[in-house]
């Protein structure tokens, strides 16, 4: 896959990855289209909830998410009523994340690898890994994804047209040395491992966040109504037209502030900083949380404003803290998957937003502490949802 590999097999499948999104029109309207296709059916099964004054927006979301990368990958969406297998998959990858960061060495070990090699507690660590992939990851996630490449893969052909990521990329396995089958698992679990959880604890965060600030969801909501017909949802053309909006995910995605640390890098020779050598081959990671809640850019952290990415016009954005908000991560370590993942979250909260008012429940407080995690997720609870 991409996300835990090195070298010639990162580079190619990495390359590879983004070759055949940008055929099937990431960052262009078929792309687009699929995620508006998958909103809409999200919007439509909110509506169809009878008991509109307690709802658990959490599997709504990640199947709306959940079935984007399906469609992707494997060329198929699940109906709400009908979508076991995928929500099996969702809540396995669920089980894996809490088995290994509910144990504070187990966490410590996924971030800095080096721990394993400690007497007794890097035994200790490895045994609980590996205990998690055979127990979760081999036993659900894997099976999941092997039987629909199998599935995908059956009947086509070599010559044919591709019709999906699975396609795409078997075409591409007798071009290149490092394009396997074993990679090919990989680089399909790393989409939904990078592209589904993210995505789907940010709108989480996001939904949450507003219905604690009902003025910001107003104003958002006014924007949104203003510029988007009633009888469409939003779309990405109407962006520019909508800097609250724009400001408002960003600001959702710094202080949702969901990864503690990104992706593992590596240094290729000695650097010195502010007085420190790093030597070539140490492992670095950047701690994207700290930079994103304790930059000085941004005033008071804590609070949740939108209205600082704006100037005083209120129209444009301030580039200094639009380039200092990098959930994404930055350089070649990116996530891949940075153009899909902002248009789900900016069509997936105005969407939301343009069709219902979010508030707590009567009688409760909607709770903004999320437990420690490699992957800061809300605690569960339920909102009501109003249709505007």
């Amino acid at each position: 896959g991409v996300v835990n590999s090195n070298g010639g097999v990162w580079r190619e499948n990495r390359r590879a990855a983004i070759s055949i999104m940008r055929d099937f029109g990431m960052g262009r309207n078929v792309m687009e289209e699929q995620v508006r296709g998958s909103i809409a059916e999200y919007i439509a099964f909110l509506e169809s909830v009878e008991d509109k004054e307690h709802v658990d927006l959490r599997w709504p979301i990640q199947v709306m998410i959940a079935n984007v990368i399906n469609e992707v990958l494997f060329g198929y969406r699940y109906n709400y009523d009908d979508c076991q297998p995928l929500m099996d998959y969702v809540n396995g990858f669920s089980e894996m994340v809490d088995e290994m960061t509910d144990n504070f060495g187990v966490l410590l070990a996924l971030i800095f690898p080096s721990i394993r090699n400690w007497p007794v507690i890097g035994a200790y660590t490895v045994g609980k890994i590996q205990a998690t992939r055979i127990k979760v990851g081999d036993l659900k996630l894997n099976k999941y994804l092997r039987e629909n490449v199998e599935k995908v893969l059956k009947d086509y052909k070599i010559e044919d047209e591709p019709t999906c990521f699975v396609h795409g990329y078997k075409q591409r396995m007798g071009q290149n040395e490092y394009l396997d089958d074993i990679n090919l698992m990989g680089t399909c679990s790393d989409f939904f491992v990078a592209g589904m959880e993210t995505t789907t604890t940010t709108l989480r965060w996001g939904m949450l966040i507003l219905a604690t600030n009902q003025e910001a969801q107003e104003k958002l909501r006014r924007e949104i109504l203003d510029v988007v017909e009633s009888d469409r949802l939003p779309q990405m053309s109407d962006q520019p037209k909508m800097p609250y909006a724009r400001a408002c995910v960003l600001e959702v995605q710094r202080r949702a502030n969901i990864l503690q640390t990104n992706v593992l890098r590596v240094a290729v020779r000695d650097v010195e900083i502010r007085g420190q050598t790093i030597p070539a081959g140490a492992w670095v990671n950047a701690d994207i949380h700290y930079l994103m809640a304790n930059d000085p850019l941004f005033e008071n952290p804590e609070e949740f404003c939108p209205e600082r990415y704006l100037l005083e016009d209120g129209k444009t954005l301030r580039k200094d803290l639009v380039e200092r908000t990098i959930p994404f991560s930055i350089g070649k370590r990116a996530c891949a998957g940075e153009g899909i993942a902002r248009v789900e979250l900016f069509l997936g909260l105005t969407a939301t937003f343009q069709h219902f008012r979010i508030s707590a429940c009567e009688g409760q407080e909607i709770d903004l502490d999320g437990p420690p995690s490699a992957i800061l997720v809300p605690k569960e609870q339920k909102v009501r949802i109003q249709r505007v």
